[in-house]
């Protein structure tokens, strides 16, 4: 099963100048550059607070110039660290989804899942680096919410997770978020489900744009430094909105960061609100 969300996949025309810039924005680094072969792409890998966002640049044909060509926004593939990673590959490839192999962790490009690509890799502790903590949710929309739900909480062993029920009226979708770890004081770590029943708002028309199959929509992370986050985006281009029903949340414009929505909050007022074993229904969203 999924036990942490560790990293993000980002498809993009040109890897040095999308690492340039995010590095401005989150001071991550570069910590890796190599050539993933299936792909045909390069791969340009920062690391970014205790996790790690991937920068991937099509070589030639392959799925990440399909992805480029085919209009989607942003989001590659989506990554999750667990103990066994080969384990629940070989689930996923035995339901007909091919898996391919990089040394010790394994890929599913979004062509091959629904749009939604996934990175299974090892459990391992890094050095925080820059101004963000963790990427603690990664956010799939999809058309719809009880298929959706049933089909990947099987497909990654979380049928024995809370996952919590919810509408936002703010937003025009219904959503549904499994958590990796219900305990107050755990990691956010979580999937996040969204059915969009607004088509104008914007998980909406995302849906659409994806001729209704689905896709990674946006992630979240959170930070001790949300005004310094903030004020880097306001300062090096804007594309910063604050949320009209959280307090001391903002989101990052897609257009800012390669295709990324990305979600940014203090911890702590996502701990306090989040649901558990013995409160299940506390979420407010």
């Amino acid at each position: 099963m999924l036990e942490q969300t560790d990293r993000l996949s980002l498809a993009v025309r040109d890897a040095n100048e999308a690492a340039t810039n995010l590095n401005i924005i989150f001071d991550s680094v570069v910590v890796g550059d190599s050539k993933d072969l299936a792909a045909n792409a390069r791969r340009v890998t920062l690391q970014l607070g205790y996790d790690q966002l991937e920068l991937y640049e099509p070589l030639g044909p392959g799925p990440v110039a399909n992805f480029i060509s085919s209009g989607q926004r942003g989001i590659f593939a989506g990554g999750f660290a667990l103990k066994e990673p080969s384990v629940l590959a070989e689930k996923i490839e035995r339901a007909g989804i091919k898996v391919s192999q990089q040394e010790d962790r394994f890929i599913i490009y979004p062509e091959d899942l629904k749009g939604t690509g996934v990175i299974l890799s090892p459990i391992r502790d890094q050095e925080k680096v820059g101004l963000i903590d963790n990427i603690w949710q990664i956010t799939y929309t999809i058309p719809d919410l009880d298929e959706g739900v049933s089909f990947y909480n099987e497909l990654f062993s979380l049928n024995d997770k809370l996952t919590q029920r919810y509408t936002s009226k703010v937003w025009g979708y219904h959503g549904a978020i499994t958590w990796f770890d219900a305990r107050k004081g755990a990691g956010l770590d979580s999937l996040e489900y969204l059915d969009p029943y607004e088509n104008e708002k914007a998980a909406g028309r995302f849906l659409s744009k994806t001729g209704n199959i689905g896709g990674i929509y946006m992630a979240s992370v959170h930070t001790d430094d949300l005004p310094i986050v903030r004020e880097r985006v306001l300062k090096t281009g804007g594309g910063w909105q604050e949320s009209p029903n959280a307090v001391s949340t903002g989101f990052i414009h897609p257009k800012r960061t390669y295709g990324l929505l990305l979600g940014v909050m203090y911890y702590h007022e996502f701990d306090e609100r989040r649901p558990t074993l013995d409160h299940p229904n506390s979420w407010d969203h």
